[in-house]
């Protein structure tokens, strides 16, 4: 396949268009932005999928939201969530499916998608508490891009690869060379097309640069450098367990854009660590 016949266009529309989200997701997506929705027009809808059933309680009772007694009916189970929780916990639905059924090898998008989300919590639970839930999120859906040019163009991956492997580039450098354009862009175009929350669509847009950021609001970017941090260390784990904190810091390089000292990095990565195991135990977002 020869590089001009990579069209952005193309995986913009041909994506857009493909039956990406399960209906009862994609109605729940257009209901919850209405502020005047009530909770029984929610349950109406999730009532209709018995795995959603079954995934909303799952979430409601983990310790993310903390409840004494855990919620025994449905209703109960969307209250503790808020339309908030539920919006997320509805994208991480959307993002899933998209990044499970994209034809990319087995899993692989979405369990580094679970990686980074994890990560991307215990940094904002650190560093801005009040983006815990953002950062859950943005985690999740930042690489949603390479599913939808992988759905189009499905030799691309391997082709992104070969050339990042042969040049010593980053794949977002190499796909950007390749195809002209890269995951982070696509990503952002379809899902601002799909309503997703500014907030997270900038996340998917700036977690490999900031090019252009004069557009987006300083939450927006505290966000999308949580979650670049988050990807670096998920992308790096393996290397950077063996090391040094001094040595970690320096390996992070440019993405330790928030600036943590050595000793604060390591007890972060400590913490990911830990993490990271407790969430595939409870198996939260399967």
């Amino acid at each position: 396949m020869k590089t001009e016949n990579f069209l952005l266009t193309d995986v913009v529309e041909k994506a857009e268009n493909l039956a990406y989200l399960p209906t009862v997701v994609l109605k729940l997506m257009e209901i919850i932005s209405d502020p005047d929705v009530s909770v029984t027009e929610v349950v109406g809808i999730i009532k209709k999928d018995q795995g959603l059933v079954a995934r909303v309680f799952k979430v409601a009772n983990s310790s993310f939201y903390g409840r004494v007694k855990k919620a025994e009916q449905l209703t109960e189970a969307v209250v503790t969530l808020g339309l908030r929780g539920l919006k997320s916990f509805v994208i991480a639905q959307a993002v899933k499916h998209v990044l499970t059924t994209s034809g990319m090898d087995d899993n692989t998008l979405w369990q580094h998608a679970v990686k980074v989300s994890v990560a991307a919590s215990v940094l904002a639970k650190e560093l801005q508490r009040e983006m815990i839930e953002d950062a859950l999120m943005g985690g999740l859906v930042h690489d949603i891009g390479k599913a939808f040019i992988v759905s189009v163009y499905p030799n691309a991956p391997a082709l992104i690869q070969q050339k990042a492997a042969r040049e010593g580039i980053m794949y977002y450098e190499a796909e950007r060379k390749l195809l002209g354009f890269d995951h982070a862009t696509v990503g952002a175009m379809i899902t601002e097309k799909w309503n997703f929350p500014p907030r997270i669509v900038n996340v998917i847009r700036y977690h490999h640069g900031e090019e252009d950021v004069k557009n987006a609001s300083a939450d927006s970017l505290a966000l999308a450098r949580i979650v670049k941090l988050a990807d670096m260390i998920s992308n790096q784990y393996d290397v950077l367990s063996q090391i040094s904190a001094d040595a970690r810091l320096e390996k992070l390089g440019k993405s330790n854009v928030l600036n943590l000292s050595s000793e604060r990095l390591e007890r972060l990565v400590e913490e990911i660590e830990k993490t990271w195991v407790k969430e595939c135990e409870n198996n939260l977002f399967s």
